[in-house]
């Protein structure tokens, strides 16, 4: 983690208090993990997360976008520091759009799995958007920013490949016979 902890077992729960973080990609990128930090005592593998998105509304968190469920998967050091442990949880994955702000989430399901929050992040601003456990924004805590990571693929201009309209499929079809019989033509 980049940063010290201001501390590594704020409540992080669906049904009570859990938090958000604000999150941008320079490309289009297919989200398929998550990972928080917390103390090693709260959840392990197998334990029942739940995932959420909200749109951004002028830096704060806006829409519910969506919301589901998966497990953690891999408890490990990886990245910590300071008594932390990661949680990862690996679900089929969504699509974040280039240059949009999205709040993204993850809290147990039904048991604790405490959050660390960094202060003095690389670009962060020291905070974390803070929800009740009915979902409703609280506001932003000052105790750091949110400590986590996502995993995922950036998804490159190569593959924004414009779909035909279904008027113009039997037409590709037919230059696709064309080009089938001149190839033959030549070569007998």
């Amino acid at each position: 983690m980049l940063g010290a902890t201001s501390g590594n077992a704020y409540s992080n729960i669906n049904g009570g208090q859990h938090f958000a973080e604000v999150v941008s990609f320079a490309v289009n990128t297919l989200v398929d993990g998550m990972a928080i930090y917390s103390g090693d005592g709260y959840g392990g593998v197998g334990t029942l997360v739940d995932i959420a998105i909200w749109a951004d509304d002028a830096g704060r968190p806006g829409a519910l976008l969506g919301r589901f469920g998966s497990a953690i998967d891999i408890v490990d050091l990886d990245g910590t520091s300071s008594g932390n442990v990661r949680k990862h949880a690996q679900f089929a994955g969504f699509t974040m759009a280039a240059d949009v702000s999205y709040w993204i989430g993850m809290a147990g399901h039904t048991i604790e799995l405490a959050q660390t929050a960094v202060r003095e992040a690389n670009g962060g601003d020291g905070q974390m958007a803070q929800f009740t456990g009915r979902g409703s924004y609280l506001g932003q805590a000052g105790v750091g920013d949110m400590a986590f990571r996502l995993y995922g693929t950036a998804l490159g201009p190569q593959q924004h490949v414009a779909i035909p309209l279904p008027g113009t499929l039997p037409l590709f079809g037919l230059a696709g016979v064309g080009l089938l019989a001149v190839r033959r033509r030549r070569s007998a």
